[in-house]
């Protein structure tokens, strides 16, 4: 059965077509061809002004990455490496006073150390 579906399917598709006959009016080209050949020259003048322009971006952007590059090559050249350490010393006072009102003064000091690295 699958076959025969098969065949017939097959059978049906194999005709030829029939030709159909085009008719061309060639009136209606005629003036599409005067209206493309007045606009076609502004065309070119647009597309050309257009291609000028861009080439002229490329070139301006080429020469800002050159000059990019070579003030990037100065900057590293000129970059070191600059190590601060910051020491700060702290004295604390202490007064005491014991029970028969003799004052008794002590010093207590600390140190802190800060260290930083700057790239100058």
């Amino acid at each position: 059965m699958r076959y025969l579906l098969i065949i017939l399917l097959l059978v049906s598709c194999s005709g030829s077509p029939e030709p159909v006959e085009e008719v061309f009016d060639s009136s209606l080209v005629k003036p599409l061809h005067d209206s493309v050949a007045k606009i076609l020259p502004v065309v070119e003048k647009i597309i050309i002004r257009k291609e000028n322009q861009i080439v002229y971006r490329i070139k301006e952007t080429e020469k800002l990455v050159e000059k990019l590059k070579q003030e990037n090559i100065e900057l590293k050249e000129q970059t070191k490496i600059v190590k601060t350490v910051i020491q700060r010393d702290t004295i604390y006072i202490k007064e005491k006073t014991n029970f028969w009102g003799k004052k008794r003064v002590s010093a207590d000091s600390s140190t802190s150390v800060d260290s930083t690295i700057i790239e100058q």
